[in-house]
């Protein structure tokens, strides 16, 4: 059961002041603070348990024309969005994946057959193309449904690969000026298409390289992983540590075909696996790819909280700009929670202890049970009422009203 709410949280308040411009109306503003809340706090954030956790709440519908309408810019929040990253993080790395998220329902937006690597069978649901920040905290920053080719769900739009959507996501960060130098990824997107779009960008890559890409050595192509095997073992390779794991490190500067020249760095961990990674920096050393490339797992960090704290899994809405905005809103969420985590310093000290989300999620419900305290001496008697019908029937805005004709 979700904790019944009686009012915004208060860095919720003091955070959301910096959108206020975006949403013109009073109570477009206020649905947007009750989105994030319920987005933080509810267990299962739909629009309809969103809005039932508030003690005081309106029409379900409300809330749901907010989300799928046009009275605000998408853009505008995510521009806003990296604003307030900025304040907090000087620099970062951007990070670029996918991930998919099942659904059940053929008539929500976007939804179709997707290979899932994780599982090894297709799977019906969202292909969430995306992107974070990863510095000393982890940020989501922009995410967009991937439609394939012969989608049911495409217009006369030109098709866009996965590689072309994170061409336009890194454009627009550069635009909404975010700030960041490095760029990673693995293999999936190593390719000189987006290579040499971050490098026009002024922006440097760290990418993962399959084991069959191609280098030229004496006089001819051969694969990363020949070249590898012939190599190795080498007393010029290096002893990397990484958390509890040790690996043989070692980078060359080569000529990879359709590439150019690359600075690779050969791993190869205690059961004699290799992995390859390449980036533009000719001149850094083993320890700044590795430290470049590592910070790629913080996305799958963002990826688990989004599916489960976030709503992504339990989004089901039924147009283009209602899914867009909905993941709009589920990163800014996220943001806000990040931000009051860094700069809150109880906060800060559990974060460096345990940082798991569970517990900052936990600190805030304190928050509102003492708000929930105050709503009952504010109110008396009536405010008993007022909480058992939000806990015995968070969802009476959403059912329908019945007329009897006598």
């Amino acid at each position: 059961m979700d904790t019944p709410i009686a009012g915004f949280p208060g860095f919720v308040n003091e955070l959301s002041e910096e959108y206020r411009i975006i949403f013109k109306q009073k109570r477009s503003f206020d649905q947007f603070k009750r989105c994030i809340t319920g987005l933080i706090l509810s267990r299962h954030p739909t629009i309809a348990s969103i809005n039932g956790m508030f003690i005081e709440h309106t029409d379900q519908s409300n809330l749901n024309r907010f989300v799928t309408g046009n009275s605000w810019s998408e853009y505008q929040l995510n521009k806003t969005k990296i604003h307030m990253i900025n304040q907090v993080e000087p620099d970062g790395i951007v990070i670029l994946d996918d991930f998919i998220t099942e659904k059940f329902g053929e008539n929500i937006y976007g939804t179709d057959y997707h290979f899932d690597h994780s599982k090894g069978r297709n799977v019906f649901g969202h292909s969430i193309v995306d992107c974070v920040l990863s510095g000393k905290g982890i940020f989501p920053l922009l995410s967009s449904i991937y439609l394939r080719e012969k989608s049911r769900w495409r217009d006369s739009r030109k098709h866009l690969t996965k590689i072309d959507i994170q061409i336009r996501h890194l454009t627009q960060l550069v635009d909404m000026g975010l700030k960041f130098n490095y760029v990673t990824f693995d293999c999936w997107y190593f390719c000189k298409k987006l290579t040499d779009h971050i490098e026009s960008l002024g922006k440097d890559w760290v990418g993962q390289v399959k084991s069959n890409r191609l280098i030229w050595v004496d006089d001819k192509w051969i694969s990363v992983k020949e070249y590898a095997e012939r190599i190795f073992p080498d007393r010029s390779f290096k002893t990397a540590k990484i958390d509890v794991d040790t690996y043989l490190v070692k980078a060359v500067t080569v000529i990879m075909k359709n590439m150019g020249p690359v600075r690779l760095l050969i791993s190869n961990n205690d059961r004699g696996k290799f992995h390859f990674y390449a980036t533009n920096r000719i001149e850094w050393n083993e320890a700044k790819v590795l430290k470049v490339y590592c910070r790629r797992w913080d996305i799958e960090v963002w990826h688990r909280e989004g599916k489960v704290d976030y709503g992504l899994k339990d989004c089901q809405l039924r147009s283009d700009g209602g899914v867009s905005k909905y993941l709009a809103l589920s990163s800014c969420a996220d943001t806000f929670l990040e931000i009051v985590t860094l700069l809150s310093p109880l906060l800060g000290a559990l974060r460096k202890k345990v940082g798991t989300p569970g517990l900052k999620h936990h600190f805030v419900h304190l928050e509102l049970l003492k708000d929930l305290i105050s709503f009952i001496q504010s109110k008396g008697k009536k405010s008993y009422e007022c909480i058992l019908g939000a806990i015995l029937y968070p969802y009476k805005s959403t059912k329908v009203k019945r007329i009897n004709l006598v």
